[in-house]
């Protein structure tokens, strides 16, 4: 499984980071991961929470036009 992730944002507190990869059928979907963690002032992880979406790469491609806009 070819697994992309990349961080959207980093800083002290907070960083938001996204997963996404091919799902097996049908050829279309996708799974996408956004991770959200909270840090206290050691750096340390206080909170976590992920939200998992399936999107076709049609659904994909007009999510990013729309942020771009």
């Amino acid at each position: 499984m070819n697994i992309k992730e990349f961080t959207v944002k980093q800083s002290t507190g907070f960083a938001l980071k996204v997963k996404s990869w091919k799902c097996l059928s049908p050829a279309d979907l996708n799974s996408i991961e956004f991770i959200n963690e909270s840090y206290n002032d050691d750096g340390e992880i206080t909170h976590l929470s992920t939200y998992n979406f399936f999107m076709t790469d049609d659904e994909i491609k007009t999510l990013c036009e729309g942020m771009l806009k």
